[in-house]
């Protein structure tokens, strides 16, 4: 989206935009943006609270008065996440004694990914044009061999993390967005595989590999789990 403003600006359409993730803000330097520290997925912050999101949304708009861009401006406000984790866990022993590859990881989560899409009606995976185990294959592949090209790798990366994100939900004590997420990150090879994918991505002579290794593959907030 922020290429795309460098072009609507020299057709003299004003353009601002939200940022959740600065390191790939700073690259792209798009005319104007406001950087949030918000949840991945929730550029406006706690849901159900609009006026809230209004001062975020006026604060966006605000910086089409601004005429010194490329520009990036910290919004002020920020979300505390619940740190209270204690009384949640995974219903699902995905511990490696118990479950040896990502496949079976994945397939494990099957039913309750069912569940959770006969939930809500709806399912955010798709975008990489694969099924699900097959995505979880091209990740696998892309770790022990040739890497795939980045926008491939990144759509199945989307797919799975929705996948496992969206199958949580469905646990008996489903928890919070931070639980899941913390869940996601510590317990499940999907996890490992990025982490352990990501230091090859950067050493890629690929430019995309790099961006995607480097910037936009695991979130800032993670990024400390890293070799």
């Amino acid at each position: 989206m922020g290429a795309l403003g460098h072009f609507l600006e020299r057709q003299g359409i004003p353009t601002t935009g939200i940022s959740l993730v600065r390191e790939h803000t700073e690259t792209v330097r798009p005319p104007r943006a406001l950087w949030v520290t918000f949840e991945l997925g929730r550029p406006l912050g706690r849901p159900d609270d609009p006026p809230f999101q209004r001062r975020v949304t006026k604060a966006a708009l605000d910086l089409l008065e601004r005429t010194d861009g490329p520009l990036i401006a910290d919004y002020p406000e920020h979300v505390d996440e619940p740190a209270d984790f204690s009384g949640w866990a995974c219903p699902i022993n995905l511990a490696p004694t118990e479950v040896d590859s990502l496949a079976a990881e994945i397939d494990r989560l099957a039913t309750w990914h069912d569940r959770a899409v006969a939930a809500q009606g709806r399912t955010t995976v798709g975008v990489s044009g694969l099924d699900v185990p097959a995505a979880g294959a091209l990740v696998s592949e892309a770790l022990n061999g040739t890497l795939p090209p980045a926008q491939a790798l990144k759509e199945a990366l989307d797919d799975l993390r929705a996948y496992y994100l969206e199958a949580a939900s469905a646990f008996p004590d489903p928890g919070s967005p931070a639980t899941r997420k913390k869940w996601f990150w510590e317990e499940t090879k999907l996890a490992r595989a990025m982490l352990a994918l990501q230091p090859k991505l950067a050493a890629s002579d690929d430019q995309h590999h790099k961006i995607l290794g480097n910037l936009t593959m695991i979130p800032a907030t993670e990024r400390h789990r890293l070799g």
